[in-house]
């Protein structure tokens, strides 16, 4: 690949080609223009042809005829209908007006397929262009501004053929095109495959932390040795209640929040002081049990992070630390994501339908949790440690490879 500075190429091209792009509507890489596709009945869904609608355009990858819904169509209906291979589809209307005319594009070779009333097909001249550049090229914002500003907006964002006929698209020659589509294809498959690793391990991790704590699974001492059977705590055995009190700061300062779900927590850097009410807050120390008292019942609770520490947080986050000859935050973490400690939180947090729903913090000391010895659960937390770390591994990869592809639709095309 080779940079460029000139505007009528791309800044970013591969060295054998430098002949200028030509500029076109889509109407001329279109083979009989555009067109909606067929009625689809809820009544009549369940089988006959599968049908690409809505739902389809805005998936990551192409789209996947496997997982398409079936519609029964009369013959001639279906075949005036009938989707191809290259065949791309366009969104008719939208809540928003950035999801106006989203596309995606039919690489599969399957007979049986058509496509809703609600989407409009463009079929390209595959003579004078390659489909999966230009399924890409729908992608860059060059393009998807020129579809947005032809939207017509009243209580819904539509769009129709004769709109997204007008749009120009600039193109280099077949061959070019080709190599284009074939290189960011690349770029897709691997970030389908990290996509597939990252849910793959997410799966075994699952699997794995519910055998072991349904005991099912059983690690060992260094010596081969059984550990001892697991024991019944209350949290009160080992968790100790940690208020760090200060004077409300003068001056902005760090504060953190606990997100639902155990999501963990999360930073408000420059919060006010004289936002709050409180007079006094209390300091964060890495590794501390926090709890959201009032979104308990959510499981807003973690462990807190090495960056989190010295932020400051009200009466309402209480924090605790471990008597660390029975359990600590390295275990406990993979505790308090557990369905049964989830319900536990729920219930010991009373109200009805809504967010005014306090966690006791008396009953919270008193909740009950089977524990291995201190030597088995470092082990255990070791073992999940290294999962969620190829978790992390993969995650960085899939979010690096996104944004490569993210710069190359910015500069492979004009």
């Amino acid at each position: 690949l080779m940079e460029y500075v000139m505007s009528n190429v791309p800044k970013l091209r591969f060295k054998e080609f430098s002949e200028e792009w030509a500029e076109k509507k889509l109407l001329s890489l279109s083979e009989n223009g555009f067109s909606n596709g067929a009625f689809n009945d809820p009544k009549k869904v369940g089988s006959g042809y599968k049908i690409i609608n809505v739902k389809d355009m805005y998936i990551d990858g192409t789209i996947n005829t496997n997982s398409l819904t079936k519609v029964a169509l009369d013959e001639k209906e279906f075949l005036k209908n009938r989707v191809e291979y290259g065949d791309i589809f366009f969104t008719r209307s939208s809540l928003v007006k950035e999801g106006i005319a989203y596309s995606n594009i039919n690489l599969s070779n399957d007979e049986d397929l058509t496509f809703d009333g609600h989407l409009i097909r463009m079929r390209p001249k595959k003579e004078i262009c390659s489909p999966i550049f230009l399924y890409y090229n729908f992608k860059t914002q060059r393009v998807r501004n020129q579809f947005i500003v032809r939207g017509k907006t009243t209580t819904m964002t539509t769009i129709g053929q004769d709109d997204i006929s007008s749009v120009n698209i600039s193109l280099p020659s077949k061959q070019e095109q080709e190599k284009i589509a074939l290189f960011l294809t690349s770029v897709d498959t691997k970030i389908e495959q990290l996509t597939k690793k990252e849910q793959l391990l997410q799966q075994y991790k699952k699997s794995v932390m519910q055998k072991i704590f349904n005991q099912e699974i059983r690690f060992k001492d260094d010596d081969g040795s059984e550990f001892c059977d697991w024991e019944e705590y209350t949290l009160n055995d080992f968790l100790i209640p940690a208020l760090r009190e200060v004077e409300k700061p003068k001056e902005n300062y760090l504060a953190i929040g606990v997100r639902s779900h155990c999501k963990g927590t999360f930073q408000k850097p420059d919060s006010e002081p004289d936002k709050i009410a409180m007079d006094r807050l209390y300091v964060l120390k890495e590794n501390d049990l926090i709890v959201n008292i009032t979104f308990a019942w959510e499981s807003a609770i973690a462990i807190v992070k090495k960056e989190d520490e010295g932020g400051l947080v009200s009466h309402r986050f209480p924090t605790y630390t471990f008597d660390e000859k029975i359990s600590n935050s390295k275990y406990f973490q993979y505790v308090i994501i557990q369905k049964r400690f989830r319900t536990m939180l729920d219930l010991i947090s009373p109200g009805g339908a809504g967010r005014n729903r306090v966690m006791s913090k008396k009953d919270f000391l008193t909740l009950k949790w089977e524990l291995p010895c201190i030597e088995e659960q470092n082990k255990i937390a070791n073992f999940l440690s290294s999962i969620d770390t190829k978790i992390q591994q993969t995650q960085k990869q899939l979010e690096s490879s996104k944004e490569f592809k993210k710069a190359l639709l910015q500069q492979m095309f004009i």
